[in-house]
């Protein structure tokens, strides 16, 4: 199956589907291809976002290639980018079921001279890092739990082979060999046309750390009640962040720590919508050096000086055609000004 798939966000592609391969060009534009290769010029450019090979089984499934961050279902964060390498294996058992997903992600070029403890040398300035994804996911009916670790090493070296193991928790590795890693954790739950998402960064705290580190946790609820529709999300500071940047899960920085919003949307029957929606970002929003231990600022929801607006814009639906006309400031939208258009088109 041919499909074709535009979005403001941006990129235009076409994919290809069959039953154990798929494939989709992209052109991406904007700041959606910063991490891209050059195609025509600095604003358009080309890359796959994903191309992957299914074997499917009867109670597992491995895919490998390319795929979104996304792909893996348990980024609380919407990712729309380019996609990243490796492999993911899915089984199931009745209401049950496995993940394990590897991923090469980005690589990392340092900013300047830091001590790289995975290897126990020093980097200086314009060394590469190179940083692996790794999920382990385990859910049952509408309940799941995902650990997502980031792995650094340096540029053309593989990670430690004891911290692929698909059963054992990343957490685990990371405190008994005192390794390098950030690990993530997020719970979800799903009812009817419901999810509500809580993601936390590094836990359990130890806890001599209470009072000198704030907890880096993150909440997301959506959903649909009739014809309208929903979402909050809040974020606190320095949850996607990492005191070493190359350990951060630079693959959230659409909406990194120091962030919330909230957006409502009616639809009609005949395709039509009204949406509105408010957010603000804090002072650590986009920043992803965390503070040394005992330098962190207090707990707050969002920290001082905050930046605050929102948009409210009209439109229409029809078929998979969706577009918005609006004013102010909403995420994946391309303005001049306060005034912005919003699109979607997957067939």
């Amino acid at each position: 199956m041919l499909s074709f798939h535009m979005f403001s966000g941006g990129f235009i592609s076409v994919s290809l589907d069959t039953a154990n391969f798929h494939v989709e060009p992209a052109l991406f534009f904007g700041w959606a291809g910063s991490e891209v290769r050059a195609f025509y010029n600095d604003y358009l450019r080309l890359d796959f976002r994903s191309l992957y090979v299914d074997f499917g089984g009867e109670s597992c499934d491995l895919t490998l290639g390319r795929f979104l961050p996304s792909d893996t279902g348990a980024l609380m964060l919407e990712v729309r980018e380019t996609g990243y390498d490796g492999f993911k294996l899915n089984c199931g058992l009745g209401p049950a079921f496995y993940t394990f997903t590897f991923l090469k992600g980005r690589s990392w070029q340092a900013d300047g001279k830091y001590y790289f403890n995975p290897e126990g040398i020093w980097i200086n300035e314009g060394d590469l890092v190179d940083r692996y994804l790794l999920l382990r996911k385990i859910s049952y009916g509408p309940f799941y739990m995902a650990e997502i670790t980031v792995l650094a090493t340096l540029k053309g070296y593989f990670p430690d082979i004891s911290a692929l193991n698909p059963l054992l928790s990343g957490y685990l590795y990371q405190w008994l060999k005192g390794k390098e890693v950030n690990v993530l954790w997020e719970i979800g739950f799903r009812w009817r046309e419901h999810v509500l998402r809580f993601v936390v960064d590094d836990f359990p705290y130890l806890p001599s750390w209470f009072s000198i580190v704030p907890p880096t946790v993150g909440v997301r609820g959506s959903g649909r009640f009739g014809y309208v529709a929903y979402d909050v999300l809040w974020i606190s500071a320095f949850t996607y962040a990492n005191r070493r940047p190359w350990d951060a899960l630079f693959e959230a920085i659409n909406f990194s720590g120091d962030y919330a919003h909230v957006s409502l949307e009616w639809s009609s029957p005949m395709g039509s919508f009204i949406q509105g929606g408010l957010w603000v970002s804090g002072r650590y929003n986009g920043t992803f050096r965390e503070p040394e231990v005992g330098d962190y600022p207090p707990f707050a929801f969002v920290h001082s000086p905050m930046k605050r607006d929102g948009w409210i814009e009209i439109g229409f639906s029809k078929g998979d055609l969706k577009v918005g006309l609006g004013y102010g400031r909403k995420p994946y939208s391309l303005s001049i000004g306060r005034i912005f258009i919003w699109f979607a088109y997957d067939i």
